[in-house]
């Protein structure tokens, strides 16, 4: 839509939520999963954005992150939803859009926020009654936190007692 304009501030978290076209639930497809998770890891470490948290859900994905370059979040959402669509096309043989054509974020401007936010996107999967608990939900970040072993552990960032700064603000504790 002409005249849209994002305020992105680099160097801030932000909570965001993309859906698939028309909710269809593709993500209950375990493939696309990992292809999913695949990008979010590859893109990760090529745009050196923070990624605090996530979840794939059968219709939609919750990011926690923090643009820490030149990109900002439509430029990170921009790349992992067109190139994920060109993989999850050829993987099951579709024609036409994978992707809602925008997404919706809000900036997280305190630890409060953060911890809402993450909360919100472990406990997804069980609102949803797709698990009876977070960390028994295999696509999301919740396992790796709790646990210390999810899939995009290589340099996945986590919230501990130490004193972490994410967009601005610092933990009291540090």
């Amino acid at each position: 839509m002409p005249g849209f304009r994002r305020y992105v501030e680099t160097d801030h978290c932000y909570f965001i939520t993309t859906a698939t076209y028309r909710r269809r639930p593709l993500f209950a497809d375990r493939r696309l999963c990992r292809i999913l998770e695949g990008n979010l890891r590859f893109y990760r470490d090529r745009m050196r954005f923070g990624l605090h948290g996530y979840v794939i859900m059968p219709d939609h994905v919750h990011l926690l992150v923090t643009p820490q370059q030149t990109e900002t979040i439509s430029d990170i959402m921009r790349n992992f939803k067109s190139y994920t669509a060109r993989e999850i096309r050829e993987a099951v043989h579709v024609q036409g859009p994978i992707w809602q054509r925008r997404f919706h974020d809000r900036a997280i401007r305190s630890e409060d926020q953060f911890l809402s936010a993450l909360e919100y996107i472990h406990l997804n999967p069980v609102k949803a009654r797709l698990v009876q608990s977070a960390v028994a939900y295999e696509f999301s970040s919740c396992r790796f936190l709790e646990e210390g072993a999810g899939r995009l552990s290589s340099s996945h960032r986590v919230v501990t007692a130490a004193a972490v700064t994410y967009g601005g603000w610092r933990r009291a504790d540090g």
